[in-house]
């Protein structure tokens, strides 16, 4: 079945913790201790953070082929600029195009703007040489606070 991207409510919040789960291990694993990231996925992806992530204005997307999820990504509106906040495909979908086709739209559900913004871990090379692919510019690094550990992210910028 060819690519589809579908948007994803609350009742899909278990779909979307269970992919972090089987995604993040892999993305993270060099970066994250196993502490960390039982951490960060217990506060960023329970169904109440899930929730007010929601209610704050941020929306989800899947990426599926037929009925097996791919992927997922969330972003929201702000000011003059699109945040994406989440985009996570399975290392086994990687390279097939569900990555770019959850970003493009997630700014296409946003637009119009100025740019599209995402913060990307320092240690992250694979998703920094992605968003490079895909016009996406590093404009510096910044503190960020996941769950209860601190952590520096690169701001990465896409001009629309």
């Amino acid at each position: 079945m060819p690519l589809s991207i579908r948007p994803l409510s609350p009742p899909d919040f278990a779909l979307i913790e269970n992919l972090a789960r089987r995604i993040w291990p892999v993305a993270y694993g060099a970066i994250l201790t196993p502490i960390e990231l039982e951490n960060l996925l217990s506060n960023i992806y329970s169904g109440q953070n899930l929730a007010k992530e929601v209610y704050e204005g941020h929306r989800f997307w899947g990426a599926f082929d037929g009925e097996t999820a791919l992927g997922f990504a969330s972003g929201y509106h702000k000011e003059n600029t699109i945040w994406l906040k989440k985009l996570y495909v399975l290392p086994e979908a990687q390279g097939k195009g569900a990555g770019r086709a959850l970003l493009e739209t997630v700014i296409a559900a946003f637009a119009p703007a100025e740019d599209a913004r995402l913060y990307v871990n320092a240690d992250n090379r694979a998703a920094q040489d992605f968003y490079r692919r895909l016009g996406f510019a590093n404009s510096g690094a910044v503190p960020v606070r996941m769950g209860d550990f601190d952590f520096t992210d690169f701001v990465f910028v896409k001009p629309l």
